[in-house]
């Protein structure tokens, strides 16, 4: 069903929107409910390392001209289980998804 009000906004006042402190707000927010998603979904193994996956998943606000931005980020060892590899004999060992998990969970 096509949307009963169309909203257009100039650049000028989507960079004031964007740059806002609750715009801000709302996006670290928002990043932080994604990674305790993911820390919750995250594999658990008997060894030592048992939380590196949810270890090494954190959440980064930086400001790039004058937008606020808020993104989750994960080391390598995430990276992997979430996209898949390949071990030394070849075979492929398929990515959980756990990161698009928590994004889609968030989204809805």
């Amino acid at each position: 069903m096509p949307a009963a009000v169309r909203l257009t906004l100039s650049e000028a006042a989507l960079k004031e929107l964007a740059s806002s402190p609750r715009s801000a707000e709302l996006s670290a927010t928002t990043a932080e409910e994604i990674a305790v998603l993911a820390r919750a979904e995250a594999p658990k193994n008997k060894r030592g390392s048992w939380n590196m996956y949810s270890r090494s998943i954190c959440v980064i606000s930086y400001e790039e001209d004058g937008v606020v931005h808020a993104a989750v980020q994960a080391d390598r060892h995430p990276l992997l289980i979430e996209y898949g590899w390949k071990d030394k004999r070849g075979r492929r060992h398929a990515g959980r998804h756990i990161l698009k998990g928590a994004l889609l969970k968030v989204r809805q």
